[in-house]
């Protein structure tokens, strides 16, 4: 239990941080803090209901990615305010670090099983993150209309 409260309190931090590195405004950071503290948490409550590494990866990125839409809605901000500070606690450091220590080892069979984790968490980080905004996309084209959405993307002048 403790272990798993300090695991959520570095996320937090560790998120607050990137938030202040990348020039996020103050009044943004605590929830882009809160974010990452989330995100840990959906991860480790995940993480006891399966052992496949590529779901719970998935469903907490697409929370991740649904948190950051209804704040980037809800404050009128973009959506990576808040998604680049929360996707911290779910980055593969440990595993690519391990990847490439084995590598060096040539300890074959852990090397690849620490690339295979670190490449399904890249892939549940993306396949999520592209769910949900493709979700979030064609939510607004449906209530906002296709020509509101539309008049929001320039075009080029065509000149004659």
């Amino acid at each position: 239990m403790v272990e798993t409260v300090k695991l959520i309190l570095l996320s937090f931090i560790a998120s607050t941080g990137l938030a202040i590195v990348f020039g996020i405004e103050k009044k943004y950071v605590l929830r882009a803090g809160i974010s990452g503290a989330l995100t840990r948490c959906v991860y480790l409550l995940l993480m006891q209901f399966t052992q496949e590494r590529l779901i719970y990866i998935l469903l907490s990125t697409m929370v991740t990615a649904l948190y950051a839409e209804v704040m980037a809605a809800r404050e009128k901000m973009p959506s990576t305010v808040f998604l680049y500070p929360a996707i911290i606690p779910l980055l593969p450091g440990s595993l690519l670090y391990n990847t490439l220590v084995n590598f060096m080892q040539r300890n074959t069979e852990a090397m690849y099983a620490n690339a295979r984790d670190c490449i399904l968490t890249l892939i549940g980080m993306s396949v999520g993150f592209v769910l949900v905004s493709t979700f979030v996309y064609y939510k607004r084209i449906y209530f906002l209309g296709k020509e509101f959405v539309g008049s929001l993307i320039k075009r080029p002048v065509r000149r004659r």
